[in-house]
């Protein structure tokens, strides 16, 4: 709060590829920063499949402004000794969807909620990460009720907020704690709407047969670890797909961990998921990656998918041998 009342405007910005829970954690800072009658901003680059309805809901919508979000380079332009930078559901420069902007700002503040490494942002006058909570959207739902008295957060606000706890705990089954039903509550208290949220998240066809195929095409590896693979030029946001697949293939009786490689923009992308007996943030920060015990990634920077299949085999193979796994 005393940071943001020194200050003229806001710019809220997630990592690259934002995905709901950076959205949903932004718009609740955007909504902290204007219930103090501040300028705010939301720096958004590209808008994936998952995203868009979202995003749709508030862009062109007559109760916000017209440059609620603005692109990197706009950011850039906005920018100077009188503005906040708050960045929201990562603590790593390179991750953020403008990292130029993290050069250029006076004063940044971090909420997020994945394990700090090497290269997290630095020179931060408030840095707020706690690993144990299940999302951003819920850290920023937390602060929300004491940023201010009878702070009033709109339906569509609180539904973002929503969907993006939804999608950090897979609709509440990994990560929750106390405090995150407490968050929900508070959002469902606002007016989040469930049924328009279960709405948004419904796949269409073509989604879901992909989603299918990379699960009937998995690999068992170990006879604990599955790994699949995915492919496809003509779906959009082919990522988020490989993500929901590795939620699936945990489903499956004796599978430990499942890895979904998909390749997207000249890279393969990397969803790594597990219940409780494997860490498999441990597994992708071995390969230039992290994320959550339990839900990590990593990326390749090549699309040569027999060569990234061998070398998480590898690592896998090696962490086993070392009593890492």
């Amino acid at each position: 709060r005393e940071s943001i009342m020194a200050k003229d405007q806001i710019i809220v910005m997630g990592h690259r590829m934002a995905d709901v829970d950076s959205f949903g954690a932004a718009v609740g800072i955007y909504r902290a920063a204007m219930v103090m009658e501040k300028k705010a901003y939301i720096v958004l680059d590209e808008i994936n499949a998952s995203l868009r309805p979202f995003y749709n809901a508030f862009h062109g919508n007559s109760h916000y402004p017209k440059d609620m979000f603005v692109t990197p380079a706009e950011a850039e332009n906005l920018m100077n000794d009188n503005t906040m930078l708050v960045v929201v559901d990562t603590n790593r420069p390179e991750m953020t969807e403008c990292p130029a902007l993290l050069k250029r700002a006076k004063m940044v503040v971090v909420f997020d909620h994945h394990r700090q490494t090497s290269d997290t942002i630095e020179n931060t006058v408030l840095s707020y990460i706690e690993p144990y909570a299940s999302s951003a959207c819920e850290m920023v739902a937390e602060m929300l009720q004491y940023i201010a008295d009878d702070v009033r957060i709109t339906n569509l606000e609180a539904s973002s907020m929503y969907a993006g706890i939804m999608i950090d705990t897979n609709n509440f089954v990994t990560r929750t704690g106390v405090r995150t039903f407490e968050a929900a509550a508070f959002l469902r208290r606002c007016g989040a709407d469930i049924t328009y949220v279960r709405k948004v998240f419904r796949d269409d066809l073509e989604w879901y047969r992909a989603k299918s195929q990379i699960v009937s095409n998995a690999e068992i590896f170990h006879e604990e670890y599955a790994i699949a693979t995915f492919s496809n030029e003509e779906i959009e946001s082919p990522t988020i797909i490989g993500a929901q697949a590795a939620n699936e293939l945990l489903e499956i009786r004796g599978i430990k961990a499942s890895f979904v490689l998909t390749e997207y923009y000249g890279k393969i992308y990397v969803s790594a998921r597990a219940i409780d007996e494997v860490n498999v943030q441990v597994i992708m920060e071995r390969l230039g990656g992290g994320g959550h015990i339990n839900t990590a990634g990593t990326q390749f920077q090549h699309t040569d998918m027999e060569e990234a299949v061998k070398a998480l085999k590898e690592t896998i193979d090696m962490m086993i041998a070392e009593g890492d796994i």
